[in-house]
């Protein structure tokens, strides 16, 4: 399974809520100095002194690092040519484990005598990338559930700030967070004279267009308690996103389309097709890439941000039919 449909996979699961730990040390250590750390799934790990060897799924690892700590090993989707979705992760100073959704080698994984391993969640149950094989690495090392959703983009950079502390890391964040805050005020000043401005976020995948429930997804979460308007959708079930037919492509008219860049093929088929083109966003040239999952770090997301400023910077509200 590719990176866009891991994606819409974990989708289908309930969101996660991140967990907090009682700790009695400002670093979050137990009070004996330990690594203690509750996660998504409710699950409190903890671990006598700081663990040495940590082992993190692509976008896990991508946070870590961009918060002052390099883990020793990766698994993942891990392109050849590095993307937004590993950020500064530099897969060549790390053990890979894994190169692509479902592939994860125990056998190298177990000679690396890890001390602890972090993924993602989506379901508050089980990890993301390492699933198939939770049981196994359970026998081999603790491991944590970061939330993938359901927290605003602020709430899940602090998380893994947070998490990179307990590992011995001193984030030094100052730079990308005024960087970020500044993307953020360039937003806001764009609400203030557009208010009316109105976007929608769209992945594709299994020949269906899926629309974005804004306030299940990070990103989109934060746009919006910045005054960024969004349709309002009617997901499925789970809530994360609708699926439509690439037929009702259409069903949603918005002023800006943020298209999902983890399926650069699959953009390129939907840039073909008549009904596609006609969309006004894109009839408009007011269509842009939208980059769900990135590591979540003030780093990843004031490229971001600032990337989303400069579209509705340039954008104007369409002539509603």
């Amino acid at each position: 399974m590719g990176t866009i449909a891991a994606a819409v996979a974990a989708a289908t699961m309930t969101l996660a809520a991140c967990g907090t730990s009682s700790t009695d040390s400002d670093d979050g250590r137990g009070p004996d100095g330990s690594f203690v750390h509750e996660d998504a799934r409710g699950k409190t790990v903890e671990i006598d002194g700081t663990p040495k060897t940590v082992v993190a799924q692509a976008s896990a690892a991508a946070a870590l690092w961009d918060n002052g700590f390099k883990v020793d090993g990766v698994y993942g989707d891990l392109p050849e040519t590095p993307n937004y979705l590993i950020g500064n992760l530099d897969v060549a100073e790390t053990k890979v484990v894994g190169k692509v959704w479902g592939d994860f080698n125990l056998e190298e994984y177990a000679a690396m005598n890890p001390d602890l391993l972090v993924d993602m969640t989506a379901d508050k149950k089980t990890l993301w990338y390492a699933a198939e094989v939770e049981d196994q690495v359970e026998k081999l090392a603790p491991t944590i559930g970061m939330p993938l959703t359901g927290l605003s983009v602020i709430e899940q950079i602090e998380a893994f700030q947070e998490l990179a502390k307990k590992l011995g890391a001193t984030p030094d964040v100052a730079d990308a967070k005024a960087d970020f805050e500044d993307a953020v005020g360039r937003i806001k000043a764009v609400v203030r004279k557009n208010p009316d401005l109105t976007v929608l976020a769209m992945s594709t995948y299994g020949g269906q267009a899926h629309f974005a429930n804004a306030p299940e997804h990070p990103d989109l979460a934060y746009l919006a308690e910045l005054g960024v308007k969004f349709p309002t959708v009617k997901p499925d079930e789970q809530g994360i996103f609708e699926p439509v037919s690439l037929e009702n492509i259409g069903k949603y008219r918005a002023d800006v389309l943020l298209v999902d860049a983890r399926d650069p093929s699959g953009l390129k088929d939907l840039e073909t097709k008549d009904i596609f083109k006609r969309l006004p966003a894109v009839a408009e040239g007011q269509q842009d890439l939208w980059y769900p999952a990135a590591p979540y770090s003030y780093e990843a997301y004031a490229k971001i941000f600032s990337g989303y400023a400069d579209q509705l910077e340039s954008a104007r509200v369409l002539q509603r039919s």
